[in-house]
């Protein structure tokens, strides 16, 4: 059997997943997938996905978050471990329940409980300049 017969293209379901999982550990391979589990943010309809970062394409921890139970509904936004914004999500405001949430998952909330896109102290060290412009 040839990898390429193996592994489907786009979304699988949890079941599809699975079997695809043993199929490959049969040939000795390993498949590693996002989380398929999406824990529900307590007291709302909302539900998470946790996902570990990857070195190979310099993500880091981060969370999706989305409007339905199940990873169901349109995803909300998704924020790095550190509580800066992922897949392009930044600006955006986290409804409380779910930064709480987040927090007690060791989430880095910030303070106005919006989805940063770059913190001041990853801006300093990198090769970024501050300016502050004063009106009067």
């Amino acid at each position: 059997m040839k990898i390429n017969e193996i592994l489907p293209r786009g979304n699988l379901k949890i079941e599809e997943a699975n079997s695809l999982t043993k199929k490959l550990s049969l040939l000795g391979l390993q498949y590693i997938t996002e989380s398929n589990d999406y824990p529900r943010v307590p007291k709302t309809q909302m539900s998470a996905r946790f996902d570990k970062g990857n070195t190979n394409t310099l993500t880091k921890d981060h969370a999706h978050v989305f409007a339905k139970p199940n990873g169901l509904g349109k995803q909300l936004f998704a924020i790095n471990v550190d509580g800066t914004g992922h897949d392009g999500s930044s600006g955006t405001d986290i409804p409380k329940k779910v930064g709480e949430f987040l927090k007690t998952n060791g989430y880095a909330i910030p303070l106005n409980y919006v989805v940063e896109s770059m913190s001041l102290s990853a801006a300093l060290e990198d090769t970024f300049i501050i300016v502050i412009v004063f009106e009067q």
